[in-house]
């Protein structure tokens, strides 16, 4: 990112984690003609979840190229790596979703301004209505995605062993690995359970010995009703400049260019 971008960003939002996007991180590894080897290494330890096998996996990079790891460390590992972040990035390690809505606009920023907004306007009223009906058609208790999510983990959860301690505690065997999975603060020690507060296979397999729905373990964004909140909003059109009724003291306004300083070097 752009170093004034990031201060306004830091500015703006004081709050806010500013993180990397591990695409563009990959794609200068490539540029550094660095080995594929290496960079799956890279990959890989990006999206761990535990701070052991992030860890081992830039150890391996060291040994591999030092160069490389020092580029890596360069920026810090809470900035790109999953485990290592302060905040929660679930799975969003990418601005994938910022490339597919430029990709969206790509024609449409050929445009007059007033054209490219009534543009803009369509397609998300177009989404606001289709996503919204599909929210409303489910009759799962979470999103569409979160229910297919779920679905891959549960034939691997029932290959797993389970052994309860408590009410809520539950030993969990994996190819020979032992998890403690705690139902009541929704970790696990794999760190997936906690990092994307949604339930790991391990957690799936002590949920299902229980009986109990999977739904009551996954954070509330991930909720039917989450998701009806996000698009009940409807996106309406403006209408033709013959329909509008602009008050007076709106007319009246005179509206400037704002002042700009050209930078040096810039014309």
């Amino acid at each position: 990112m752009h170093q004034s971008i990031a201060y306004a960003i830091a500015k703006v939002y004081p709050e806010s984690h500013h993180g990397i996007c591990i695409y563009h991180l990959e794609q200068n590894l490539k540029r550094r003609k660095v080995k594929s080897e290496v960079i799956k290494l890279f990959q890989t330890a990006a999206r761990v979840y535990r701070r052991k096998k992030f860890d081992l996996y830039m150890l391996d990079i060291a040994k591999v190229d030092k160069k490389t790891y020092d580029y890596l460390m360069e920026e810090p590992p809470e900035r790109w790596s999953r485990s290592c972040s302060p905040r929660r990035r679930y799975d969003m390690l990418t601005t994938n979703i910022v490339k597919s809505m430029n990709s969206v606009l790509l024609e449409a920023r050929e445009l007059p301004i007033l054209r490219m907004m009534d543009f803009i306007q369509v397609k998300l009223q177009r989404w606001f209505y289709k996503r919204r009906n599909e929210a409303e058609g489910t009759f799962y208790d979470f999103s569409c995605w979160v229910e297919e999510e779920l679905k891959k983990k549960i034939d691997l959860a029932f290959t797993l062993n389970v052994f309860p301690v408590d009410s809520w505690r539950s030993r969990v065997e994996e190819e020979g690995i032992t998890f403690l999975v705690d139902l009541n603060k929704r970790t696990c020690d794999c760190f997936q359970f906690q990092f994307d507060e949604l339930p790991c296979i391990h957690a799936i397999a002590a949920i299902e010995k229980r009986n109990i729905k999977k739904s009551n373990f996954c954070s509330h964004w991930y909720l039917k009703e989450s998701w009806l909140k996000t698009y009940e909003r409807q996106i309406h059109p403006i209408g033709h400049t013959d329909s509008w009724i602009v008050p007076e003291d709106v007319k009246s306004q005179i509206v400037k260019p704002p002042h700009f300083k050209v930078p040096p070097g810039r014309r």
